[in-house]
């Protein structure tokens, strides 16, 4: 099943947004400040990244459980919608906590 590592990335993302929307927890609270900072850090991940691929330290491993789909050399399709999840997980439980 090769997209099986981008379905379940949706998947997850899918509950965050019930999650986000039950409990008005990030942009369903205050859509325009929650995709400022959704934008900005999930830029801020990929130069991350982007510099770890340039330098040796990040490569992108064989798994049969993604589409082998590359944005660049190294660069999954994968990467950016995992980080997109990584950022609202966090946005999230910040928010949830601070209620």
């Amino acid at each position: 099943m090769a997209a099986a590592y981008l379905i379940f990335l949706l998947l997850s993302s899918a509950c965050m947004v019930l999650c986000d929307w039950r409990f008005k927890l990030t942009f369903f609270a205050n859509p325009k400040r929650s995709a400022i900072i959704m934008l900005a850090l999930v830029a801020m991940f990929l130069v991350w990244d982007a510099l770890g691929i340039a330098t040796g330290s990040f490569y992108r491993g064989d798994s049969p459980y993604m589409t082998g789909i590359e944005l660049a050399p190294e660069m999954p399709i994968e990467e950016p919608i995992f980080l997109a999840f990584l950022v609202y997980l966090s946005m999230n439980i910040a928010a949830g906590v601070s209620k």
